[in-house]
């Protein structure tokens, strides 16, 4: 089967020979444009587990970053390829579910997509995928038998195992062991050929929702599994800082972590542009590129942006963009997504030092303070112990970016808007005409954002120039070389074919040359060429024949000089 991660044009895909298994959240299949890096990155760690070679990996990154939209697609590409890769998507949710409950309904969704990828019958794994569908042990059995797939009668000998255990009474932790062991047991059956590529969704709800009895960390469940090359885990989780801490203390060493990054920009324009047009906005490339500069280049923010809504204007010019923008950070999608973020830390820091802290890495983005720095920046009033706890739980619930013992602003600049319009009066913000400065703020961060581009544009091309100079520098040094042999060639020839001319009195068995030789002054004679009485100085000069008159007076009567001097 080929390949069918294909592009197309404007960071658009091919999406010939896709079968799509699993309905893509994205609509209508055509609007995933763009994340290019990001696939080609997870399509090849998916190809490398045919040969058992791919780790386990961590695909992080805060909501509306698009992480889910990456994994149905790919997915869908690993379905439609057939190549002895079976694809399974689980997403964890919110809401308490038991250990028993958790086990029927993971084992049946896995076994459901095995069914659909060996009868290529997507309605096996739209219905393994949709979370209103209710899959039990006994419908599954009923909806296998009459088919015929390989590996039926193991399948069906599991499923009448885990009928059996479910009605014992194991210890909720067995059961989630259980079923989490299932996708790689399942790839280790003797004579199964195929691996298990799993894609778990929104990791850090197996913690938060699973009841595991007396072990309160059920994903501790994947400390074997995780690390078997036959059945590879791709987990994704929203709350990076939760999920980065739990893998790091109870699962050490078993997942590679990626952060999944911003859009790239000529991505997120095409991308602006699209919905932009169906959603009925004039939207320019000029006023794409503000919004994705207000949006930070997050997708789910744009569409945010964009997605109409009563009270929302259409979109044809930056203040049309910044209402869109006030309205959502207000009291629309943004406003809840940031919500969740900060609620769950202010459960666990000082509610005035969190948002003092949060907004003021926020206004410096792309800087990086010691927590002392914050300290006197803020003045707050807390010792040093306190201080570092509080920024590690900042940066635990992902509302601030952590590096090397430093701590900087979140890359998504709505956040910024949020702590503006919900907590001005904390943040010390104008009570007066705060519209106007909010809109302002926009306005200014944009044009700051401009100013940075083109004062970094103005330093590259000083370095560009500096670059080129020294390249045609030595180009030119080179062709110097080239022409110099090509001149020696030529006097060589005419010796050896006793042409006469310059080379008149030169024997072909008594010559010798230099090239590029150097006087006793130090000063050089391109070509020297020596027979027994005579003897033929050269220099090389490469002029087009327009150009020949800047061979001038002094540059003959230097060469004569130097003649004189080798004579």
């Amino acid at each position: 089967m080929q390949k069918l991660l294909k592009r197309d044009k404007n960071n658009r895909w091919n999406l010939e020979g896709i079968s799509f298994a699993i309905k893509e959240r994205v609509g209508k299949s055509d609007n995933f444009i763009g994340r290019v890096r990001e696939l080609e990155f997870l399509y090849n760690w998916a190809d490398n587990i045919n040969n058992e070679l791919s780790r386990s990996i961590a695909f992080l990154g805060r909501r509306k970053i698009g992480k889910s939209l990456i994994l149905e697609r790919l997915y869908n590409i690993i379905y439609s390829e057939q190549k002895g890769l079976i694809p399974f998507y689980y997403e964890f949710s919110e809401g308490r579910r038991t250990g028993k409950k958790f086990y029927e309904d993971f084992i049946c969704r896995f076994y459901l997509q095995v069914i659909a990828y060996y009868t290529k019958d997507i309605t096996f794994s739209r219905q393994a995928v949709d979370k209103r569908t209710l899959v039990n042990f006994s419908m599954l059995l009923t909806e296998l038998k009459p088919l015929n797939i390989p590996h039926k009668t193991e399948i069906i000998s599991d499923l009448e195992a885990c009928m059996q255990m479910i009605n014992r009474d194991e210890s909720p932790y067995e059961y989630i062991l259980a079923a989490t062991a299932t996708p790689r047991g399942f790839a280790t059956i003797p004579g199964v050929e195929e691996k298990v590529v799993q894609m778990i969704d929104e990791f850090q709800y197996l913690n938060m929702y699973i009841d595991a009895g007396i072990e309160d960390k059920p994903c501790k469940a994947y400390m074997s599994t995780a690390e078997m090359k036959v059945a590879p885990l791709l987990i994704t989780g929203s709350l990076m800082g939760v999920v980065s801490e739990e893998l790091m203390l109870w699962l050490p060493h078993r997942f590679d972590e990626f952060i999944v990054p911003k859009m790239d920009a000529q991505e997120a324009i095409h991308m602006t542009m699209n919905y932009g047009s169906m959603y009925g906005h004039s939207i320019t490339p000029e006023i794409a590129a503000y919004i994705i500069h207000i949006t930070n280049n997050v997708p789910g923010r744009i569409i945010d942006i964009l997605s109409p809504k009563l009270g929302k204007p259409l979109i044809t010019n930056e203040l049309d963009a910044n209402q869109a923008l006030e309205y959502e950070v207000g009291q629309g999608s943004i406003k809840n997504d940031w919500n969740e973020y900060l609620f769950m830390a202010m459960k666990a820091v000082n509610h005035v030092n969190m948002r003092k802290m949060t907004y003021f890495l926020c206004i410096h983005e792309g800087e990086w303070y010691y927590p002392r720095d914050l300290k006197k920046a803020l003045s707050l009033e807390l010792d040093d112990d306190q201080l570092r706890d509080e920024l590690a739980l900042l940066h635990k619930y992902d509302l601030i970016e952590q590096k090397d013992g430093r701590y900087g602003g979140v890359f998504d600049r709505t956040l910024k808007k949020v702590l503006m319009k919900q907590y001005g009066d904390i943040l010390g913000l104008p009570e007066d005409d705060f519209d106007a400065y909010f809109r302002n703020d926009s306005q200014m961060d944009h044009l700051k954002e401009r100013i940075k581009q083109l004062t970094l544009s103005l330093k590259e091309a000083d370095i560009l120039k500096h670059k080129l100079s020294v390249l045609q520098g030595d180009h030119n040094n080179l062709k110097g070389h080239y022409y110099e042999r090509e001149v020696l060639l030529n006097l060589i020839k005419s010796i050896i074919n006793n042409q006469g001319g310059l080379t008149e009195g030169i024997s072909v068995t008594d010559f010798s040359y230099h090239l590029c030789f150097f006087l006793e002054t130090g000063k050089e004679m391109d070509i020297v060429l020596e027979g027994k009485e005579i003897v033929i100085m050269a220099e090389c000069k490469n002029y087009v024949p327009e150009n020949i008159y800047k061979i001038t007076q002094k540059m003959v009567e230097t060469f004569v000089d130097k003649a004189r001097q080798l004579a």
